[in-house]
């Protein structure tokens, strides 16, 4: 019989809508789970390894701080043909809430994937610097630079796996739960309380917007091609990698729930990774009964 209390964590890719990672986390652990290993994805990679670390809660406060202009100042833009952005600023950023060392020496095994686009493979990070690995598994191909190590680039996990199902390190009698980013199911209406947005905000948001609205038509400009491409090619891998590692618990956000880089809409996603993980939660307590 599996114990209901012990669970391998997956951490899907997804952007911004990432921060319901934390939420998730937070409602599991509340409830009394223990979470014995965890795999993580680009954004799943982050929120991983800050939460095997110990400092989810201080990632958590600084996403709650972070609005419009906030994320905006975060891209250090780069006249590379490899990646518009950088990526140092922000990595800067956070680097004091990821955990310093090395993976192996996290107290919960973690293990991050990332893509090796040199050699055309995905490579799996289970030891080594945790920076250089979370660094590696976010590199988002043509938006941030890649990572170069070892005489090859390592980019975004998500485009070889996107849910690192096959990943994870199993325990006896685990529950595998996996937390979905990228579902294509309806967006309910989550009210929160949102601060007054100032000018300057709404100016900022309707600069980090203009080239992901698609135009009328399904006219899709280039930023649209490449962001459905990319939406595209991790949906079928998920699809696969689900129908060969049949999870537990599948916990699943809207692909709807927010864009890529909206990491200004962090309570927005908090809520909405609260409500998935109750109702997680209440699923594992009925199948248990």
């Amino acid at each position: 019989m599996k114990n209901p209390k012990d669970i391998a964590l997956v951490l899907g890719s997804g952007g911004a809508r990432g921060i319901a990672h934390i939420a998730i986390i937070e409602e599991l652990v509340n409830a009394g789970f223990n979470i014995k290993s965890i795999a993580g994805s680009s954004i799943g990679a982050l929120i991983g390894s800050v939460f095997a670390g110990g400092n989810l809660n201080g990632l958590k406060q600084w996403l709650q701080e972070l609005n419009y202009w906030g994320v905006f100042q975060l891209m250090d833009f780069s006249i590379s043909n490899k990646g518009f952005i950088k990526g140092e600023r922000v990595f800067n950023v956070i680097d004091p809430y990821l955990p310093k060392g090395n993976i192996e020496d996290l107290p919960i095994p973690f293990v991050a994937v990332t893509a090796d686009i040199i050699n055309k493979k995905p490579v799996v990070l289970a030891s080594g610097n945790v920076r250089d690995a979370v660094r590696a598994s976010m590199s988002i191909p043509t938006v941030l630079k890649p990572v170069q190590k070892n005489g090859t680039l390592y980019v975004d996990g998500s485009i070889v796996n996107p849910l690192p199902v096959n990943l994870v390190k199993r325990h006896p009698n685990d529950l595998l739960v996996v937390a979905d980013l990228n579902a294509h199911i309806p967006q309910a209406n989550i009210k929160i309380t949102k601060s007054q947005q100032s000018k300057l905000d709404e100016l900022t948001s309707m600069f980090l917007k203009w080239h992901t609205q698609s135009s009328p038509n399904n006219n899709l400009g280039v930023f649209d091609m490449l962001n459905e491409s990319f939406d595209l090619t991790q949906n079928m891998l998920a699809a696969q990698i689900l129908a060969n590692n049949k999870p537990d618990i599948h916990i699943e956000i809207s692909r709807k729930a927010c864009d890529t880089m909206d990491f200004h809409k962090s309570d927005k996603m908090l809520a909405i990774g609260k409500e998935a993980a109750l109702k997680a939660i209440e699923k594992i307590y009925t199948t248990q009964q």
